[in-house]
């Protein structure tokens, strides 16, 4: 999604010659995100995004590919990616690894309301349920030890009152985390950076609002289920500017996934420390991404402080949970 590797018209012909897809109309870069370079690919037979993949390797891959292919399979709403000539999902280009889903429909929206709470909170919990039987298993990774890994990296850029906060939640995590309970949870392929942004939403701001589709899997790893809930929320069910729970939003969504996926017990005795976990997790990529930053002709970094917030605001709100008749 930021542009680490230029591609040229040239390059692009020369891919499409090994897929099924149609000559090349026009080549777009695509300037939000931080992780892989995105081009919208136009062709005379269809609208598709190229993705190269800048930090993945080639062997990581299939996991996230085929996961997208084994739930568009089961008619869930995501980008699926298009096997070449040879089979493959997987492609290269410039010497790095690539691939071709289709385009989505629907736009970009910043503010969801509460006909597209109800839509994620819906399609989340197909997604959850239609991963039950997916066969490959990958680690988050982006999980506990990434965590520690990233909290020494800042560590010196950060003020003490910072690192004492963030060391005491990565604590607290690897507690639960180790506990019976949590591992009573299991871990199934779950997106785990299922942001607005990450999605597509069609008839947005009226009644009839759904969410066209979801892409950009290349966070996904194999966690709690409750864990991608409490992701998702932190990000779609939220007032932007203080990080706290709008009540409609939280409750509708929760509502709608309940409605898929009934919630258990035990779940509702971890949500606080699954929503905790999931705003660590997103604090302690913005702060290691805003200290220290790759270079991209596109690049610009999430204001970390957010995501602090959100974490501060989570030991101590009020949770929504499903309001059961």
């Amino acid at each position: 999604m930021a542009v680490f590797t230029e591609i040229s018209e040239q390059q692009a012909r020369a891919l499409l010659e090994r897929f099924s897809l149609g000559s090349l109309v026009s080549l777009k870069p695509i300037a939000s995100g931080i992780e892989n370079t995105n081009y919208f690919l136009d062709t005379d037979s269809g609208r598709w995004v190229l993705t190269v993949f800048e930090r993945l390797k080639a062997s990581e891959l299939p996991f996230y590919l085929e996961l997208c292919d084994h739930l568009a399979a089961r008619g869930c709403r995501v980008a699926r990616p298009q096997r070449n000539r040879s089979g493959e999902l997987l492609d290269t280009i410039c010497g790095k690894p690539c691939s071709i889903a289709n385009r989505l429909d629907g736009e970009d929206v910043k503010l969801m309301g509460l006909a597209e709470c109800r839509s994620m909170g819906e399609l989340l919990g197909r997604m959850h349920l239609a991963s039950r039987d997916f066969p490959i298993f990958q680690e988050n990774l982006r999980g506990l030890a990434w965590w520690k890994m990233a909290a020494e990296k800042v560590r010196p850029y950060v003020p003490e009152s910072i690192s004492e906060l963030y060391s005491s939640e990565i604590a607290h995590q690897e507690r639960v985390m180790s506990g019976e309970a949590w591992r009573s949870l299991g871990a199934y392929a779950c997106h785990c950076d299922l942001f607005r942004n990450n999605t597509l939403i069609e008839k947005a701001g009226t009644p009839q609002a759904r969410v066209a589709g979801v892409f950009d899997f290349y966070f996904a790893g194999c966690v709690p289920w409750l864990y991608d809930l409490a992701v998702t929320m932190n990000d779609w069910c939220i007032n932007p500017k203080d990080g706290k729970f709008v009540a409609e939003k939280a409750q509708a969504f929760i509502d709608a996934y309940d409605a898929v996926r009934p919630l258990t017990g035990t779940e509702q005795s971890l949500w606080r420390d699954a929503l905790r976990a999931a705003a660590l997790r997103f604090w302690m990529s913005r702060l290691y991404d805003f200290y220290l930053p790759r270079k991209a002709a596109l690049l610009t970094p999430h204001d970390p402080t957010h995501f602090e917030r959100v974490l501060k605001d989570r030991l101590s709100c009020e949770l929504p949970w499903p309001q059961r008749i």
